[in-house]
């Protein structure tokens, strides 16, 4: 069996693995792509129909949308959706938390209503770890005349592509754009084409795959969320879906059992790596997004710009994917962390909230999502 049709690319970051296409993904796991349901009405549901394609780790989509008190929804996480390994204090989670209260607020302005958010109601998280408390408040109020955001148009096109990217170049004139539209209070968004600073950052960026993907407990983690075949993904349309024709035959020739698949150096840790290394090394250009200090605030903040980032990049015809290994806090990846944040010039109390390869590539699939039911907290 060809080595390259057996696994593919666990993605940095841990957002999806994609495999060649054999299983193809359930029309059901992508169907809230489409956006709200015929006959929706209510201006929250609409808008949260819309907020749940933001970006987030691992795909987990951690979000509780309570909407019983009228005019109003309080969002809080879904604690059974963390990553305690890769992503001890929650940061990643609450970076994907703030990319959902941003495509829920641009869909609210998009149909005519304003949607005032206050972070942290019931008091901020502490550093260490969230609880259940909500991270933010929105208040929904009819204002015809607030302007649409015009990249509203493109969330429906933002995917994460994880294949290697061609060889030309994003003007910078264009990434100067992409920078501008993605301001938020305390980020900063910097990007590099210089040819020894992309292979620099390349270098770390591989080094912190190899750190994450074989290292036993980081890497089990990802295997805990990986949904293995089209029933698995239909079941659960959230995490890592494992479909194509080498995990089919996988499955058939049970190579992709639960020790097989947890084993660091077994086949599909292998292929992380290696499918993740193809990848960087087929990177034109490094974007990433600094912020001034390392509040839960700021980190709602950093999730925010990042996702009008991919939005603007996405309407200027290029592809972007995170490659957040270098970024985390778990123990075996500080010497990494510190030698990224060395050569980007960042140090504390500064940090890098986010890292993402950018170019040009073909179109990607969407990951999958689980229903608007699925995340609603009414009674």
């Amino acid at each position: 069996m060809n080595r390259r049709k057996f696994l593919t690319v666990l993605a940095a970051g841990g957002a999806s693995l994609t495999l060649s296409a054999c299983d193809r993904m359930p029309d059901s796991a992508i169907e809230p792509w489409s956006g709200p349901a015929a006959g929706e009405t209510d201006p929250r549901l609409r808008a949260l129909s819309w907020a749940l394609l933001a970006p987030n780790p691992h795909n987990l989509q951690s979000w509780i949308a309570d909407v019983r008190e009228p005019g109003a929804v309080v969002l809080s996480i879904d604690l059974r959706r963390l990553l305690p390994q890769t992503d001890p204090p929650n940061r990643q989670i609450l970076i994907g938390c703030g990319a959902f209260l941003e495509l829920l607020q641009m869909a609210a302005a998009q149909e005519g209503w304003r949607a005032d958010i206050e972070l942290m109601p019931e008091g901020d998280y502490a550093a260490s770890g969230i609880d259940l408390r909500p991270f933010a408040r929105v208040r929904f109020e009819p204002d015809p005349r607030r302007p649409a955001d015009p990249l509203f148009h493109a969330i429906r096109s933002r995917h994460t592509n994880r294949h290697p990217y061609q060889d030309r170049l994003p003007e910078l004139t264009l990434l100067q754009s992409l920078q501008a539209t993605a301001v938020r209070p305390g980020i900063t968004v910097q990007a590099t084409t210089v040819a020894d600073s992309v292979r620099r950052i390349r270098d770390l960026a591989i080094a912190g795959y190899r750190v994450e993907f074989t290292t036993a407990a980081t890497w089990s983690e990802s295997v805990n969320v990986m949904r293995l075949g089209p029933d698995a993904v239909a079941d659960e349309p959230s995490g890592l879906p494992v479909l194509g024709a080498g995990a089919w035959w996988g499955r058939k020739l049970g190579l992709l059992g639960a020790d097989d698949l947890h084993k660091t150096d077994g086949m599909a840790a292998r292929y992380a790596v290696d499918d993740s290394i193809q990848a960087a090394n087929a990177t034109p250009a490094w974007i990433w997004l600094t912020s001034a200090d390392n509040s839960r605030r700021t980190q709602i903040e950093a999730g925010r710009a990042y996702v009008r980032l991919q939005l603007a990049a996405t309407a200027a015809g290029l592809v972007m994917h995170p490659n957040s290994q270098v970024l985390q806090e778990f123990a075996q990846m500080q010497g990494l962390y510190r030698a990224f944040h060395e050569e980007v010039g960042v140090s504390q109390p500064a940090r890098v909230q986010m890292l993402a390869r950018i170019g040009y590539a073909q179109p990607s699939e969407p990951s999958p999502r689980r229903p608007l039911t699925r995340i609603l907290r009414r009674g």
